[in-house]
């Protein structure tokens, strides 16, 4: 019979829809006016073309050609897929200038007398079915139908896929996003209804929505592609035979839904076999590799038509393989993926009796796969296409911050999470009078596309008009242990560029937001899993996981249709954190996790700071440092000449608790002649108490020695006048020096106050309270006290030592290195340090 639009039609270089004849000028071609028309729009098989030729093919016979018929004609299945795409092409029923003429309706300019309403889609349109019902936790777009649910609509994502999307495509979001509900309701509109009543209840679910509107898209796409549609996410991980039991049942399941082909009898005797064989459940590999592949074969069959195949959590299960079963797991479904777009020969597959003889022959039994128009996959991370996604032939990623295309429009940017427009709509919408749009932006806000397009996170905002409470609802939606492994693995050098993004993000300083770097293109699971990462390969985890928002140069540019160049350092994105849920976030990994839990240095210690309790903070601090530290991690020979910033890292990593609406935590800023190590600057004029930090590396472990740094670091910040920057409602500041030799430290700190409202000039201060690790009255320490007073005699500084002579010895305690400690003590048998080691 005829090849009509109901026949299949597969991938093939062609010419734009906007320039092909019509079926009737076709029609009167002779055999040679054929042929050159074909050879002029088809590329690389001309000797084929020439086969027609010699069989006396011209334009009337043309459409009269099958795929049978150009296999009779010995026409290989590739060059079959080019010609019958072609057909289709001039054959289709609508008008043939409407696809191409989409690409201007983008900015709703359309020179027809009736043009396309696409425009209505931009973010200024919102269109949102209001019913006061909120479901956070459903993705499956009937639900929202059924069960009066408010739903944001984005049913132009429909749209924009079948016409821009790729033959394959990859749309990377963070969780949440909105990709599972996506994927459902281009399900819904592309499956063929089974009968007259399930097409009418499809249809009313569409009906309200803006893709409703373009009736020759609904005549040429509803209910017209067979859907392969299935999610990986939450298979059993525990182990590779436990996943694969996962495997097989939800693919048992897929085929279920799908019995009436085998029902209605039309598939041959073996693939009726093997379709029963998957309903069965089974956990033979080679068949669950080829089941989606053969299952739009079967969709071939019984529709006339190619299939759109959507797989949503494309990579959950590589995420969640352990580490020796990722191996299989991986290549089970890389050689699921690939298979999708290419077919195998069936019938040499009864040779290949092993797993392993399958993937060693799968490429000489592969062809492009005439039975599949589209794939979508879905997910977290772009995977590596070289190896992952091997078998697939230039997968398109469209990341949140894809650059706009040649038609100036940034693909599928705007259709996974809430525009600020549609959040504005749900908020007056909604019966909460307390809630502000502000309140949702500051907490929620702060994603958006490369054309500056904001992007909210849609779970949340739907969580907080449910509940009426601005509270953390995405980042307590979902387990992230993948990226917190990899945060526990950071280095020294990380962990300080990790430190500096979380301590900037409540800073008044725009301009350093921002950490520039580039963006890993394709990452692999078991590469993650290894003992130590890059920092691109850490920010990349953390933007595809929604902890950054990227902003990308060059969208400008690409708006004013310009070639712009993406290689070298012109490829680096700039990355910040996007709104304060994600910063409390960021607050328990600097605290819990990148801190290497340091949360018994955070117990009420710095607390006693703002109580000005400055005695006991000294003679806690290097206990609980000692008893925090390791001597690996300062041994490590990467971090020789690091030392002094080491310690630095360590201390601003235990103060991320005080980070946020109250106080700002400052690192290296520059403040009057130099710049303070630490500072916490009350930000509330409620609070009155600011603290600074000084840090100094002593070459050894004498207590003199380390006293002296901290006296020569409590002279640097009122030398320096690290105070001017203090705001005048702060009318105390606490200032303190540490002196750190691998796990020794020692501490001395002062309580300043105000003497008059005024500059924050050294003079207008005075020492209320000094304090020490260890007070000490021997020889050596009185000198150095002595020494102390001469220098901070500007600050008024009291010499709160003891007086009485006493008779000094040494310390019994024995150091790291083995070597009896060097300490002169006035009491005991031990020093400060030594003594906690004895009583353990």
């Amino acid at each position: 019979m005829p090849f009509n639009v109901a026949s299949s039609s597969t991938g093939g270089s062609v010419i734009p829809s906007s320039d092909l004849p019509t079926a009737e000028e076709v029609k009167g071609y002779n055999a040679g006016e054929l042929n050159r028309f074909l050879k002029s729009r088809l590329n690389n098989i001309n000797n084929h073309i020439d086969t027609l030729t010699d069989q006396e093919v011209d334009g009337e016979a043309f459409f009269d050609l099958t795929p049978d018929g150009l296999k009779a004609y010995e026409i290989p299945l590739g060059a079959t897929s080019k010609i019958v795409k072609l057909i289709n092409e001039i054959q289709r029923d609508e008008p043939p200038r409407k696809r191409p003429k989409l690409v201007r309706d983008l900015d709703g300019k359309d020179e027809e007398k009736e043009p396309i309403e696409w425009s209505q889609q931009s973010k200024g349109h919102p269109n949102i079915i209001i019913n006061k019902n909120y479901t956070p936790d459903v993705s499956e777009f009937s639900k929202f139908i059924t069960t009066n649910t408010t739903f944001v609509d984005k049913s132009l994502f429909i749209m924009e896929f079948m016409i821009y999307g790729d033959e394959a495509s990859l749309i990377t979001r963070p969780r949440r996003f909105g990709k599972s509900t996506n994927l459902s309701m281009l399900s819904d509109f592309l499956t063929p209804p089974l009968t007259e009543e399930e097409r009418t209840k499809r249809l009313s679910s569409f009906k309200n929505l803006k893709v409703f509107k373009f009736d020759w898209f609904m005549k040429l796409h509803f209910g017209k592609w067979p859907v392969i549609h299935i999610s990986f996410k939450d298979l059993n991980s525990k182990s590779w035979q436990l996943m694969l039991n996962s495997i097989k049942v939800r693919l048992s399941d897929l085929y279920k839904q799908h019995r009436y082909i085998i029902d209605n009898n039309l598939l041959e005797t073996d693939e009726e076999a093997f379709f029963k064989k998957i309903l069965r459940g089974t956990t033979d590999q080679s068949a669950l590799i080829n089941s989606l592949s053969r299952l739009a074969c079967y969709f071939h069959k019984c529709y006339n038509k190619r299939s759109v195949i959507l797989i949503d959590e494309y990579d959950w299960p590589m995420e969640h393989a352990k580490n020796k079963d990722y191996e299989d797991i991986s290549s089970l479904f890389r050689t699921m993926y690939s298979v999708i777009a290419k077919v195998t020969y069936f019938s040499l597959l009864a040779e290949c009796n092993t797993y392993l003889s399958l993937k060693n022959n799968l490429k000489s039994l592969e062809q492009d796969n005439p039975n599949v128009h589209k794939t979508l996959f879905v997910g977290l991370l772009p995977l590596d296409q070289e190896t992952f996604l091997s078998g697939l032939n230039n997968v398109e990623h469209f990341p949140m911050h894809i650059l706009p295309s040649i038609h100036k429009r940034a693909h599928f940017s705007d259709s996974f999470g809430f525009t600020e427009e549609e959040v504005n709509v749900l908020l007056k919408e909604s019966t909460l009078k307390d809630i502000t749009f502000d309140n949702l932006s500051i907490h929620y806000n702060g994603y958006k596309t490369s054309i500056g397009t904001r992007i909210y996170n849609p779970y949340s905002i739907v969580s907080c008009l449910k509940s009426g409470i601005i509270a953390n609802y995405w980042v307590n939606s979902g387990s992230v242990k993948t990226l917190e492994n990899c945060l526990k693995k950071c280095d020294q050098s990380i962990e300080e560029q990790l430190n500096i993004i979380f301590y900037s993000f409540y800073s008044e300083r725009v301009n350093k937001l921002f950490i520039e770097t580039q963006l890993v293109s394709c990452l692999r699971y078991n590469t993650i899993q290894q003992k130590k990462l890059n920092i691109d390969a850490i920010y990349t985890l953390l933007y595809y996981n929604g902890y950054l928002v990227a902003e990308i140069d060059g969208a400008d540019d690409r708006l004013k249709g310009k070639v712009i160049e993406r290689w070298g350092n012109k490829n680096k994105v700039k990355l910040m954190i996007p709104n304060r849920e994600v910063a409390e976030q960021w607050r328990q990994w600097i605290n819990q996790i990148i801190g290497k839990n340091r949360s018994t240095i955070n117990n009420n210690l710095y607390n006693l700071l703002f109580e000005k309790n400055i005695k006991t903070f000294c003679c806690r601090f290097p206990t609980l440092y000692m008893e925090m530290i390791s001597c690996y991690d300062i041994a490590d020979v990467k971090r020789t000449k690091l030392y002094e910033n080491w310690y630095h890292v360590f201390v601003l990593g235990t103060l991320a608790m005080y980070h946020g609406d109250d106080y700002q935590v400052v690192s290296n800023r520059e403040v009057g002649l130099g710049h303070a190590d630490i500072q916490i600057i009350p930000t509330n004029q409620k609070k009155d108490i600011g603290i600074t930090f000084e840090f100094k590396l002593v070459t050894s472990e004498d207590c003199d020695e380390m006293k002296k740094k901290t006296i020569e670091g409590l002279s640097q910040i009122n030398e320096k006048n690290y105070r001017v920057n203090i705001p005048s409602y702060v009318k105390t500041m606490v200032e303190v020096a540490i002196a750190f030799y691998k796990k020794s430290a020692f501490v001395s700190a002062c309580v300043l106050r105000r003497k008059e409202s005024g500059p924050s000039i050294p003079s207008n201060w005075k020492v209320s309270l000094s304090a020490e690790s260890e007070p000490q009255t021997g020889v050596s320490g009185s000198s150095y006290m002595a020494n102390a007073k001469r220098k901070l005699g500007k600050l008024d500084l009291e010499d709160n030592s003891d007086n009485n002579t006493r008779k000094s010895k040494k310390c019994r305690g024995i150091t790291s290195a083995g070597k009896h400690c060097k300490r002169t003590i006035t009491s005991s048998d031990f020093c400060y340090q030594h003594s906690n080691l004895n009583r353990n």
